[in-house]
């Protein structure tokens, strides 16, 4: 019995082994593919090569088509074997590769970071070129890390701790409240004795060990406010006092580009503020990660004057941490590049500190003839100065910081010899070295972070998104489409193309008239109505208004189903919490050429203001009165709910001044402005318009509230909604909202 068993016990044995080559024959049922660490073994076997790796590295990859991929060389089959699996080699010696993860950030300088910075430079080749992808650039920044719309600051009063005197400066810690219990902290130097308004020089940190709290940290710290400027140096996000309310590995995601970038902002909001800062020079300094930083403040905020990126910019590295590629900057306008980046600091003052030691090596070669053109075509050659140290590495010695404090010296006029030693030489390292813990704001064990501090990074995200939610329903200006002239009268499609188009609301038309009783008004079938809300929402587009546009051609001041249209048209509103309804009278009831209508629409509109007033909303009407007809009309009608729809085109065709008319209106006169002119030509190439100046006069008046785009289309493309529309909403978002 037992042999028969045994026996038994072959067969299984043999018919399972059978079946395990069945599942091993290589064949395009299962892609050919083999375990990544059996195709390296037979890689080193082949080529007679070493590739050294960590077995985790390895663990559970297959490779797909594995012996497909074998060619006549070592690195060429590597490269096939690894790029799917976002894998590469590194060459360490001769017939020895190290296996290491892809680098999205890290390209080969010639074959690939050179050849892509000059892509990116060929599609300008004059400053005005360049001044237009410029300005796309900026504002494309900005969105991609989700700063279009700044959340309010918190204006609470920096917390501060451990002042302390030293020859020739003092230091302060700070904590900057960025976001309603969430802070950036650092150290503020000034000098020790100062008249007058002086130079402020942000610092931000990168990746060095010890971070702002090293040496050479200090050195640069002290050594500037010696030489007469108020300096802040402060931690990246989730480094130094912040792991207080994150993790470490909480640096690594995308949004801490954003949190950095908000909180160098709010830093400069409040040393601008002080009563000793001259705005008119203000500078920033970081190395590595903070050079970078320093690169993306310069671009994007026009209070920065001077920067001085140091060991960082390269046309072929990217920066690998999240911190300074995360969100998706490098994707703008076509994709762009650090180099390109830098150069929106043109023609300001820059200085570029290289090394042969990292991957600026190559920067005198390439990346610099690039920058130097593009000074040179604002005529500021010398505005650009590079410090290249061939035989030193990637660190912020006293040879790069030498070259910031000469540069500094220059252009925020600081006193060099506060740091000469008796021979006239520069000499930074003659101050106190502080521990750690001296430049905590929070206690040595965080027992003085404030009680209502948020923790965790999920809770940081969701306020952060809270907080930019909220700034864009109070913001002062918002900038809106017409559903009408987007060619999608009360279609869904014109939310998702306002959303697309970076308008921050759309006006929803009520539909057609003709000689129907009321609107052709789909937003009272629920189903309709909800789609349409819910689109709005999900896409972070407000409806703000919805436009009676039948009363164009239709006469409002002659038709007896007038009150039911307005009927119609507030519960829809008030179904839809839109608090504006646009009212044109039209041709029809145009009361400069038929004054003999306009008993009827005074006193239509009486009873449309009624109506309004009942439902808390406004009816916004737009006539082709003046502005003093306009205010005179008003008390005519005699109801807070009825107010103007201002236009810019009506007083321009018929010669009136723009700014007069608006201030003779007044701000409590006005529902919404139809920020627009006859269609030639965009806003921005409109001469009859200076945006600027409306602006300030709105500023004046303290007027809040909508700028609606109607019209002033290229008139050689006057039905490219996106071309027009887009262009117009990035023009007025950068005048009412940078």
């Amino acid at each position: 019995m037992k042999k028969r068993y045994k026996i038994y016990f072959v067969l299984v044995l043999s018919l399972l082994g059978n079946i395990s080559v069945l599942q091993a024959q290589l064949n395009t049922e299962n892609q050919f593919a083999k375990p990544l660490k059996e195709v390296l073994n037979e890689v080193q076997k082949r080529y007679g090569i070493t590739i050294r790796y960590a077995d985790s590295m390895v663990l559970n990859k297959k490779v797909t088509y594995a012996e497909w991929k074998f060619r006549a060389d070592a690195e060429t089959t590597l490269d096939n074997i690894l790029k799917p699996l976002e894998m590469k080699v590194r060459k360490e010696k001769d017939k020895v590769y190290k296996l290491a993860y892809y680098e999205y950030y890290r390209w080969e300088p010639k074959e690939d970071g050179w050849a892509e910075l000059d892509r990116i430079a060929a599609q300008y080749s004059n400053l005005e070129e360049w001044e237009k992808r410029k300005s796309g650039l900026q504002s494309c920044l900005k969105e991609a890390m989700e700063l279009s719309t700044l959340p309010a600051s918190p204006g609470t009063a920096p917390i501060r701790t451990n002042l302390r005197k030293f020859s020739g400066y003092t230091v302060e810690n700070l904590a900057i409240e960025i976001l309603p219990g969430v802070w950036v902290n650092g150290s503020l130097y000034k000098p020790e004795k100062f008249k007058g308004k002086i130079p402020v020089v942000l610092h931000p940190q990168g990746h060095w060990d010890k971070h702002r709290y090293r040496p050479d940290c200090q050195y640069t710290s002290a050594a500037l406010a010696k030489m007469g400027a108020m300096l802040f140096n402060y931690d990246m996000f989730a480094w130094g006092e912040s792991l207080l309310q994150c993790k470490q590995e909480d640096h690594r995601q995308s949004l801490a580009m954003t949190l950095q970038t908000l909180a160098s902002i709010r830093i400069l909001d409040y040393l601008l503020s002080q009563k000793d800062a001259d705005t008119s020079r203000v500078a920033i300094v970081g190395g590595s990660g903070g050079g970078t930083h320093t690169v993306m403040m310069s671009a994007i905020d026009k209070r920065i004057k001077v920067s001085a990126p140091v060991v960082n910019l390269s046309s072929y590295f990217y920066g690998g941490c999240p911190c300074e590629s995360g969100q998706n900057v490098h994707g703008c306008m076509g994709r762009t590049d650090n180099l390109e980046i830098a150069a929106m600091a043109a023609p300001l003052p820059q200085l570029v500190v290289s090394d042969g030691g990292d991957w600026t090596d190559r920067m005198p070669e390439h990346d610099l003839l690039y920058l130097q053109k593009m000074y040179r075509w604002y005529g500021k050659d010398s505005n650009l100065v590079n410090v290249h140290l061939p035989n030193e590495k990637h660190d912020f010695g006293f040879s790069k910081r030498k070259a910031v404090y000469d540069f500094f010296a220059k252009h925020l006029r600081l006193n060099l010899k506060a740091i000469q030693a008796a021979d006239g030489s520069l000499l930074d390292t003659s101050i106190t070295l502080e521990s750690e813990s001296a430049f905590y704001v929070f206690g040595e064990k965080g027992e003085k972070l404030p009680a209502h501090a948020v923790k965790g990074f999920e809770n940081i995200r969701k306020l952060f998104y809270e907080q930019v939610d909220k700034a864009r329903q109070d913001q002062r200006y918002k900038i809106g489409l017409i559903d009408l002239m987007l060619l999608k009268r009360q279609k869904l499609g014109a939310i998702t193309l306002a959303a697309d188009l970076k308008a921050d609301g759309v006006e929803v038309d009520m539909g057609g008239l003709g000689n129907r009783p009321t609107f052709e008004n789909q937003l009272l079938n629920d189903t309709v109505r909800n789609q349409f809300m819910q689109t709005a929402k999900e896409r972070k587009v407000e409806i703000f208004s919805l436009a009676m546009t039948g009363y164009y051609a239709q006469s409002f001041c002659e038709r007896t189903e007038y009150k039911k249209t307005i009927a119609d048209c507030i519960q829809t509103m008030q179904l839809m919490n839109v608090k504006t309804a646009f009212l044109p009278l039209g041709v029809q009831c145009d009361l400069r050429k038929k004054p003999a209508v306009r008993d009827s629409v005074v006193a239509r509109l009486k009873i449309a203001g009624k109506m309004a007033e009942a439902a808390g909303v406004v009816i916004a009407i737009e006539t082709a009165l003046s502005a003093r007809e306009e205010v005179q009309l008003l008390k005519e009608i005699g109801s807070p709910a009825i107010k103007i729809y201002f236009n810019f085109s009506n007083p321009l065709k018929e010669g009136r001044d723009l700014i007069s008319e608006l201030k003779i209106l007044g701000k409590e006169n006005i529902a919404m402005i139809h920020a627009t002119n006859k269609d030639s030509v965009w806003l921005e190439n409109d001469p009859q318009i200076n945006m600027t100046l409306v602006k300030k006069c709105l500023d004046e008046m303290g007027y809040r509230g909508w700028l609606v785009i109607e019209r002033s289309r290229d008139a050689r493309k006057p039905s490219d909604t996106k071309y027009n529309y887009g262009a117009n909403t990035a023009y007025l978002k950068k005048i009412f909202q940078d």
